[in-house]
């Protein structure tokens, strides 16, 4: 592959210091009261600050493991183990859904600081207020500070909604689909507005979606997952360098990357 090369220096350099597991996910299963069986002993470990995507077929079970990831949801059996301390959990990890689910009555300034002012009570106005602002103009919306949702597109949502995410300072975000919904413009440009703010910022990411070609332009790790139950089928380094501009979609490297997974999702479907 293109970039080979200079993909496996940069993993010598990385060795020669040791890298820290801010996850540690170990047989992870989950089958809900209705008798849905939605994941199967899956077991990850993704390293800190790095880009890891979940890719599968609808009901794999990959939303359900980001919410257990969260503690959103308890697993059936397995453990979830976060480098993170326990006390300040709910704040060291941030969660970005496919919907912004933004307050239609507040302003965007005033969405974006509830993690602040329910997480981290002891914040001061004056503190909420820049913080607020600090986010805001990391995703590009800082203009827009005191319209309402309703007066936003769905991309300009979408960016408040992970601003809002990221106002704890999380070190483990975790994004559902979050460009599902949005055009193949506005997704291919928040793609690589994400990865900028991700190498300036350098959170943990995990990010689920069910494009293939979107996994591979933004992570260094795609893990793959079977129909359901959920199992970890692939876990597949990306070999290209950082940053990524918009040529990489056009790299024939990159479209047999693409290719290669969905062969391998395609396989995993009519077994």
């Amino acid at each position: 592959f293109r970039n080979a090369t200079l993909f496996e220096s940069v993993k010598t350099l990385m060795a020669l210091e040791p890298i820290k597991t801010i996850l540690d996910i170990k047989g992870v299963s989950k089958t809900f009261e209705s008798g849905t069986h939605a994941l199967e002993r899956v077991t990850l470990k993704v390293s800190e600050g790095s880009f890891v995507a979940l890719v599968g077929p609808s009901g794999s079970g990959k939303s359900t493991l980001l919410r257990i990831v969260a503690g959103l949801l308890s697993g059936t059996s397995g453990s979830i183990g976060h480098d993170l301390n326990d006390d300040v959990i709910a704040n060291d990890i941030g969660f970005v859904f496919q919907d912004p689910t933004l307050m239609p009555w507040a302003t965007i300034a005033e969405n974006v600081a509830i993690p602040l002012r329910l997480r981290l009570k002891g914040l001061g106005n004056a503190e909420i207020d820049k913080r607020t602002q600090e986010v805001l103009a990391w995703v590009g919306i800082d203009a827009f500070k005191n319209a309402f949702p309703r007066e936003l597109s769905g991309g300009m949502r979408m960016r408040a909604s992970i601003a809002r995410a990221l106002t704890t300072q999380p070190s483990l975000l975790l994004l559902d689909e979050p460009f599902a919904a949005l055009d193949e413009f506005t997704r291919a440009q928040l793609n690589e507005d994400l990865l900028n703010l991700w190498e300036d910022r350098r959170w943990t990411g995990i990010f689920v979606t069910h494009s293939i070609r979107e996994a591979v332009f933004l992570a260094e790790r795609v893990v793959v997952m079977s129909p359901r139950p959920g199992r970890v089928i692939a876990d597949i380094e990306i070999p290209f360098v950082y940053p990524r501009t918009p040529d990489l979609r056009n790299d024939h490297a990159y479209s047999d990357i693409c290719a290669d997974i969905s062969n391998r999702l395609a396989s995993a479907i009519t077994d």
